[in-house]
């Protein structure tokens, strides 16, 4: 469960960016880093890449399938797969900020700065999602969802930073107060239809060992 205490002290930081403005902080200080990282300027067209666009509409009851789940997993399995080494240095930034007791919003850029150490591999490991996506017939907006219920019905929180959002943000030269690039996932607890919990209970352990990736956006 050490993955699931990693997801609360996250919120400690989500608090924070919250109070402080998330679009507007996370722009700012991701604009610098990505104007170094010139590779990541191509997340937005790599997304583009995945063939089911049309937009996904959730069900009202807000209720997965389990064919939906096993489809989740595949696509994290396959990104874990393509990042081979580079997922556990991930995984390791990502908890060293995570267990810091007094995580606060002027961390965020550390775990942004992640990036910059594994640029490269998670350039590659986005193309390996768009591949999976593509292969299991699922748009990026079902994908996303799916993994919401999944981690509200596990109970973990995590961070979805939205990289492609980024990128259009810092071409665009503004911020979308109504519409930030990091947002809040998953829950504390879990939440959400009792189904949920119950088709999950197989997929447990692969979700929790995953959490790092939900945060990076794969």
């Amino acid at each position: 469960m050490k993955k699931l205490a990693i997801g609360c002290g996250l919120v400690l930081v989500l608090v924070g960016i919250a109070v402080a403005g998330a679009s507007y902080y996370v722009y700012r200080q991701a604009r610098g880093m990505f104007a170094q990282l010139q590779e990541l300027d191509r997340v937005p067209e790599i997304e583009r890449g995945v063939r089911t666009r049309s937009a996904y509409v959730p069900p009202a009851s807000n209720e997965i399938t389990t064919s939906q789940v096993e489809k989740l997993v595949k696509v994290q399995a396959l990104v874990r797969q393509r990042l081979g080494l580079r997922f556990t240095e991930l995984e390791v930034k990502y908890k060293a900020l995570m267990d810091k007791k007094d995580a606060t919003v002027v961390d965020l850029p550390a775990l942004l700065g992640a990036y910059r150490d594994v640029a490269a591999a998670w350039m590659e490991a986005k193309r390996s999602q768009v591949d999976a996506l593509n292969a299991v017939d699922l748009s990026l907006d079902e994908y996303k969802w799916i993994r919401d219920q999944c981690y509200r019905a596990l109970g973990a929180p995590y961070m979805d930073f939205d990289v492609a959002k980024i990128v259009e943000q810092i071409r665009g030269g503004a911020t979308d107060a109504n519409n930030p690039p990091g947002q809040i996932r998953g829950s504390i607890g879990p939440t959400g239809p009792e189904t949920n919990r119950k088709i999950i209970e197989p997929f447990k352990k692969q979700l929790e060992d995953n959490l790092p990736l939900a945060s990076f956006g794969l």
